[in-house]
Formats: C-alpha cells, structure tokens, sequence
C-alpha cells in the first residue's frame, strides 16, 4: 500500500497540469498554484510514505517505494509540456497556426491582426504581427513589454541574423526551426 501510495501522487500531477494548462487558467496565477500545489503534495506524499517504511524498518518497501516514486516521476516528467515549451507550444497550435500561414500566403494578413479564440489566451497582446518577410506571433513578453519570444513564420529559411521586433522595445532573433516554416525567435 505504501509503495502505491509513493507513486500515485506523481500520477495525479498530470490531471492537475492538464487543468491548468486550460486556456482560462493557463499563465494565470491560479494555473500557477494548481501546478505548484500538485508537486508539493506529489512530493509530499512520496517522501511521507518512503520515510514510514523506513521508521517501520520496511527496507523492501522503502526501496519499492522509491523505485515506484522514481518511475512516476519520469512519467510525468515527460507528460509536462514545460519541459519542452517551445515544441509543445507549436504542437498545440499547430492547426491554428498552419490556418494563419494560409491567410499570410494569400496576403489577406497584413500589419498588426488579432488572433483566433484558442490562441488569444496564450499571447500577451492578442496579436500577431505581419509584414512581407515575416508572420510573428508573440507569445510572451515581459510586464513591461521590452521583450518578447514566440514564433515568427518565414516563406524562405532565414540565411542571416533577420531582426524581428517581439515587443515594443525589443528585436529577436531566429534561434531554431520548430517545423513547416516556423522558427522559434527569442
């Protein structure tokens, strides 16, 4: 039971991540503490059930305990989509972001555009930004908006440093390509 015990607070991380990565709660400071409430009772409760077995003199669950506690957390370690944000970001935006690149190709996005519903929660400014060599969407800036990351569409792979403003007082720079066009810019 205690073995049990050791690992199913790690699994039940990943349900209370994916509640707070909802689009109302996602970067919002109660997504944060859901988040940070769910590792600090993971961690809680495998340490408590690791340190019983010990204090019992159970030497097999202990080391069970913490073989099973060692395994969740690298189940949900790869379940956090923290762990890889640039990546994870474009894979959950990737339909909206490849319907985007359709209306910049046909040149219908021109300038400064707002953002579909799904998207709009995950960028500070709610806009995307467009001019003929590029499509940038910010997705974060800091509270004093001088400097920003996202991902910045190009037609043709950029071949030099291509300056992209990410927020009012800031340029970014490709750093690696994400996929079909995308480019992360920091």
């Amino acid at each position: 039971m205690q073995g049990v015990l050791s690992c199913a607070g790690w699994l039940l991380v990943i349900p209370a991540w994916r509640l707070a990565e909802t689009p109302l709660l996602v970067g919002s400071f109660v997504g944060w503490s859901i988040s940070l409430v769910a590792v600090l009772c993971a961690v809680l409760v495998s340490t408590v059930a690791i340190l019983v077995a010990c204090v019992r003199g159970s030497w097999g669950v202990a080391a069970v305990s913490l073989c099973l506690a060692a395994v969740a957390v690298v189940v949900v370690s790869r379940q956090d989509s923290q762990i890889y944000p640039v990546d994870y970001r474009y894979r959950l935006h990737r339909a909206a972001l490849a319907e985007l690149v359709e209306g910049y190709r046909a040149g219908r996005l021109d300038g400064e555009l707002t953002l579909p519903a799904d998207m709009r929660s995950r960028c500070p400014s709610g806009f995307a930004y467009a001019n003929p060599n590029v499509f940038f969407v910010q997705l974060w800036q800091n509270w004093r908006a001088e400097s920003g990351t996202g991902p910045a569409y190009f037609a043709k792979p950029p071949t030099e440093p291509t300056p992209i403003t990410t927020a009012s007082g800031d340029l970014g720079y490709p750093k690696r390509e994400v996929g079909d066009g995308w480019w992360w810019v920091a």
